[in-house]
Parts: structure tokens; C-alpha cells; sequence
């Protein structure tokens, strides 16, 4: 099974036209991140379907690998690296304690339920219109500690980050409240005091789709706006600008040459009847003498 898995990946980089893998084995979201993050760069990057296999023990998980065409391979990959890409992933604690044999203990329960929990959390966090990612923190005191008489009992606290779009800076939107108060309510013992939130805005939260709804490629990259004489225009309308406005200049003068060749032409004619109708003044002899 394995042998066909990598023939078929084969079949598909030998399809790439020579592009060049320069990111193996990511999670769909992330490839669509690295494709959309490389087209705003001027980019093109493709991506591609890894092998993967399934086993026994958990589902198949798909996974994307990143192609590029040779010759900006070195410059897409000094991008990735200065903007942190691919993420590096981490090992949450449903993964460290999964359930293994036939039975477990009450302390391996417990964090399965609380790391569920908070993985519910991040995943409802996400669902709010601005959020990119979330990552929700519970911590919970031990259940076996017996404080000492007039000792406060430890709270329950927890800390959620936020990958946002710019919903957190809005004022209006009191996200940080709604947040706090879901986490308030969904966990026992938590009161809204004892949530911390942390958010982060997202550096590609620029990079989005054109106001028309195409993608944005590598001939359809976000569009750059430029000032002439004051006036704010797109680059791809710059050309357009520039010939209408000489068309309108080489028409202006046009029109004022063929005012000045009429002037010239018709001046004289019009200066010649001016000069026909003014009426001469009557002459009148000297008088003579007077006999």
C-alpha cells in the first residue's frame, strides 16, 4: 500500500512542470496560508497532495506539500523563514495522554477531560467572525490538596491567545468580554476576573480577496495604489489614466488649433464687411463768396 502512495506522489511532482518542493507534510490550512502568503510575494506556488496512510490506531490525516518553480525556490523559501513558516506544531496533552490499553487512571481522565475541554473552547473561539486561530489554557488546582485552616483555596484560571484579524483593536465589537464571559460560563469554578486574554494581530491579515471576488495570484496580486497630482488611482488603471488623459490634452489642442485657423481664416472677411458697411460722412463745399 505504501509503494502505490508513493508512486502516486511521484505521478503528481513529475505533473508540477518542474516545480521545485520546498514544504513537505503541512495541514491543509496552513498550505493554503503558505500559497495565498508566496502569491502576494509575487509567488506562484502549487500545492500538492502528500501520501499519507492510515493505520489502526487513528484516521488518516490529510497533508499538502508546497511546490514553487526552481528558480525563485530560494526566494520563496527566505520568505517562509523570515515570516515563520510553516508553524512549528506542537504535542497538546489529548495527544500525550490518549487513551492506549483497556484502562487508565482517574488522574489520566481527568486531564483527557480538561484538555477536551479546552480544545472545545478554542475551537467555539474560533467560530466568531475576525478570529484566524485560538488556543485556550484551563488550570485547575489539584484535587487532592488540603490548604491549611484560613488559607484561600487556588482558583481556577485560565488564558486564551487570539489570532485575529483586527476584531480585537475594534472597540465596538467587545470581543474581549464575549470571550471571557464564554469561558466563565462553560467552565466550573472559573469567574470572569480570573480569564486572561491575549491577542495578536495577524501580519497576513491584509492579504484578502479583490473587491471584484477573483483570487489573488500571481497576475492578480493585491492591488497597489499610487498618487498622480493628487489623485488616488490603482496601478492596474494607471496605463488607462495615462492614455485618456493625453488623448483628452492631443484633443484640447486640436480644438484650439481649429479655433485659430478659423480666426485666421475668417478675420479678414469679417473685417472687410465691417469695413463695407460703416457709412462715409457726407462732404459739404466750402462756402463761396458772397457777391
Amino acid at each position: 500500500m505504501k509503494s502505490i502512495f508513493k508512486l502516486l506522489f511521484l505521478l503528481l511532482l513529475a505533473g508540477c512542470a518542474g516545480n521545485q518542493a520546498i514544504v513537505n507534510n503541512v495541514n491543509e490550512r496552513e498550505a493554503n496560508e503558505i500559497v495565498v502568503f508566496l502569491a502576494s510575494k509575487g509567488i506562484v506556488a502549487q500545492k500538492i497532495a502528500a501520501p499519507t496512510s492510515a493505520t489502526a490506531a487513528a484516521a488518516p490525516t490529510d497533508m499538502f506539500s508546497i511546490a514553487v518553480d526552481p528558480s525563485r525556490s530560494t526566494d520563496a523559501m527566505a520568505l517562509l523563514n523570515q515570516y515563520g513558516l510553516p508553524r512549528r506544531q506542537g504535542t497538546n496533552l489529548l495527544t500525550l495522554f490518549a487513551k492506549a490499553g483497556l484502562m487508565s487512571s482517574d488522574k489520566e481522565e481527568t486531564i483527557r477531560y480538561q484538555a477536551g475541554l479546552a480544545e472545545q473552547l478554542s475551537n467555539t473561539i474560533c467560530k466568531i467572525d475576525g478570529v484566524l486561530d485560538a488556543n485556550v489554557q484551563l488550570s485547575f488546582p489539584p484535587s487532592d490538596l488540603n490548604p491549611a485552616p484560613g488559607t484561600p483555596l487556588p482558583k481556577v484560571t485560565a488564558a486564551v491567545y487570539v489570532k485575529h484579524q483586527g476584531v480585537m483593536e475594534d472597540p465596538n465589537s467587545h470581543m474581549e468580554v464575549k470571550i471571557k464571559r464564554l469561558l466563565a460560563g462553560s467552565v466550573n469554578g472559573l469567574s470572569y476576573e480570573d480569564v486572561a486574554v491575549i491577542s495578536d494581530r495577524s501580519r497576513f491579515a491584509d492579504i484578502t480577496l479583490q473587491v471584484d471576488g477573483e483570487m489573488i495570484g500571481p497576475k492578480a496580486l493585491q492591488q497597489t495604489y499610487v498618487s498622480i497630482w493628487g489623485v488616488i488611482l490603482t496601478k492596474s488603471s494607471l496605463a488607462r489614466f495615462r492614455t485618456i488623459f493625453f488623448s483628452f490634452i492631443v484633443l484640447l489642442l486640436l480644438f484650439g488649433a481649429a479655433i485659430g485657423y478659423l480666426v485666421y481664416r475668417f478675420y479678414p472677411l469679417l473685417k472687410k464687411r465691417e469695413e463695407k458697411t460703416e457709412v462715409p460722412p457726407s462732404e459739404t463745399p466750402p462756402p463761396g463768396p458772397n457777391i
